[in-house]
């Protein structure tokens, strides 16, 4: 009877899209590209908040309701970027307060 190590059989049983994706980015870079393009979304958000309010208020706009949905948008993306900070810096303290 001859015996197979397990470690030789995972490859055959993840599917070929696992096992072929190299070009993964690094950790750290990726998690900074995560948060470079949330808050960039974060900014766009306002922007076409103020710029809906300025339309508006110039009286080239007659869409209340598009103005309220751009207000409640940008409000939404602050507090998920607000939340995500706060996580953020809560791991960052569990990660120092742990004795090596």
């Amino acid at each position: 009877m001859s015996l197979n190590p397990i470690s030789s059989n995972i490859p055959n049983l993840l599917p070929t899209e696992l096992t072929l994706k190299r070009d993964i980015p690094d950790a750290a870079g990726g998690f900074a590209d995560i948060f470079k393009e949330s808050f960039a979304n974060v900014a766009a958000t306002d922007k076409a908040d103020k710029m809906s309010a300025i339309e508006l208020l110039a009286g080239e706009a007659n869409d209340m309701s598009g103005l309220l949905l751009d207000i409640e948008k940008a409000e939404i993306a602050l507090n998920l970027a607000l939340q995500i900070r706060n996580k953020v810096l809560d791991a960052y303290d569990t990660v120092m307060r742990m004795s090596l």
